[in-house]
């Protein structure tokens, strides 16, 4: 009997790859053997890219701005037209501010 194994990879979706903490969750989901769609709002995720996929990972990027409606609209439906189920997601977008933000006032 002939079995019909699949041999792809799990996927992960990392949103605010191109830095930071996104940027490093990617690599470590690279190094595990998960393939990725990665997100960004610029095209800065292009060359984060290039370094998931020297780590062995199948790659797919999306600029888009998930702080937008839109945004999030656009990559759910990216995500559907993979064909292919979500394994693990990371939601790393975000913008940092900095200041003050324990003190009782």
């Amino acid at each position: 009997m002939v079995r019909n194994c699949s041999l792809t990879r799990p996927l992960a979706v990392v949103t605010g790859a191109s830095s930071g903490i996104g940027y490093e969750l990617a690599k470590q989901f690279a190094r595990n053997r998960f393939d990725l769609l990665v997100t960004s709002t610029g095209s800065s995720i292009d060359e984060a890219a290039k370094s998931f996929k020297g780590l062995g990972a199948k790659v797919e990027t999306l600029q888009t701005d998930l702080a937008t409606d839109g945004g999030v609209e656009t990559l759910y439906n990216h995500i559907q037209k993979t064909g292919r189920p979500v394994d693990a997601i990371a939601i790393g977008a975000g913008v940092g501010v900095g200041g003050e933000f324990t003190e009782c006032r």
